[in-house]
């Protein structure tokens, strides 16, 4: 690989699993919009972060490796090897000695799409820890973030204003890349949609299926014309949420390709996105487990509504923003969510689902562009 490098210094974008390379992948798409035509070498620690890499960005970049054990002599020598230009990292992924080695090098490191989650906040106090806290992000070059809120904590513990730039999420323009109403359209046509009404709920953790399942019973004891799809967060737990779900319901996996059931089973990964699409409504997992809530801006691109359990941390402006635009629901328990799903049910002939997608569009039209203005802030230290 060093030798196709032929001496020219790439850009080094790293994304630990699944969600980081969905936040890093818009910002390479823009360096080549913009006309860079620069290698960039993309590294993940997981086998799935790279299975999302290609399916993502295949083309975009030159080049795939596996990130180096975080140890000095480690990133030294591939930092060595590599001779970066840049690095790039995403969300919370801090890598001491790397930083250590990039800041040794005089090679400029970012913080793509950063965030300052619950969990990390609470690891940052202390005067001990928010001072190592601290030592660590002044290693960064420029720090890009998500939420005002990250900007405002990182900003209250001592990190360098000038380090800090609040540019909104890149993961609004991933997700807006990827829409593909056709794609969709098939999957609903499989569903029989057009005489069943589609309920989901994507990316559950163990413990809310169950409370999901309960919720679908409920639906179901008043609309028989209605069919589940539940896409657990880890699709090597299909086998097991399927068994669950055989209790109270027909079922089959995704996997067979017949659709007759009333819960359809996710078993791979790479599709919830399109999924959600074709819902009337979408539960969003990792809510009701103290998970801090998965992406909720999935099924909203699609003017779908959402309704999550009472642990949305990881997306707290979107999730409060959605709530006060009506097209979220923050519920407690199995039968506050079937009967949101009910009254879903009931105003399924009223105007609900235009109101939803325009809804979407207006939030989507002014929160956009947050990859352009991140690769532009970067290109200047080319």
């Amino acid at each position: 690989m060093i030798e196709k490098l032929k001496g020219k210094r790439p850009f080094w974008v790293h994304g630990v699993s699944v969600g980081e390379v969905q936040a890093l992948m818009p910002v390479i798409s823009a360096a080549r919009d913009s006309g860079y035509s620069g290698p960039i070498i993309i590294s993940t620690t997981t086998e799935t972060g790279k299975e999302m890499a290609f399916r993502l960005g295949e083309g975009l970049f030159d080049f795939h490796i596996y990130y180096p054990w975080d140890k000095k002599e480690f990133v030294k020598k591939a930092l060595q090897s590599l001779n970066p230009w840049a690095f790039a990292t995403a969300e919370t992924e801090l890598w001491p000695n790397m930083l250590w080695e990039l800041k040794d090098a005089s090679i400029p490191a970012f913080l793509v799409n950063g965030r300052v989650s619950d969990r990390t906040w609470e690891r940052l106090k202390g005067p001990m820890k928010k001072k190592l806290g601290v030592s660590v992000f002044e290693l960064f070059t420029e720090i890009y973030l998500r939420e005002k809120r990250d900007f405002e904590r990182l900003s209250s513990i001592g990190v360098s204003a000038d380090k800090l730039i609040f540019l909104g999420d890149t993961k609004k323009d991933a997700l807006l890349s990827r829409k593909d109403p056709p794609g969709r359209d098939r999957w609903a046509a499989s569903f029989s949609s057009e005489k069943y009404k589609i309920f989901i709920a994507g990316s559950t953790h163990p413990g809310e299926e169950a409370v999901v399942l309960r919720a679908f019973e409920i639906l179901k004891s008043r609309y028989h014309q209605t069919k589940l799809i539940l896409v657990p967060r880890h699709p090597e737990r299909a086998k097991e949420v399927l068994d669950l779900a055989r209790q109270k319901f027909s079922v089959c996996l995704l996997s067979s390709g017949s659709f007759d059931s009333d819960v359809i089973v996710v078993d791979k990964i790479g599709v919830l996105f399109d999924l959600y699409g074709t819902a009337s409504s979408a539960f969003v997992g990792g809510s009701f487990a103290d998970k801090g809530g998965q992406n909720i801006l999935e099924p909203v691109l699609w003017g779908v509504p959402v309704q999550y359990g009472p642990h949305m941390e990881d997306f707290t402006e979107a999730s409060a923003e959605f709530i006060e635009l009506g097209i979220a629901t923050q519920v407690k328990d199995a039968k506050t969510l079937g009967d949101v799903w009910i009254g879903i049910m009931e105003r399924s002939d009223s105007d609900d689902g235009e109101h939803f997608k325009e809804v979407s569009e207006k939030y989507f039209k002014r929160s956009s562009g947050s990859s352009i203005k991140t690769w532009e802030r970067i290109y200047k230290y080319f």
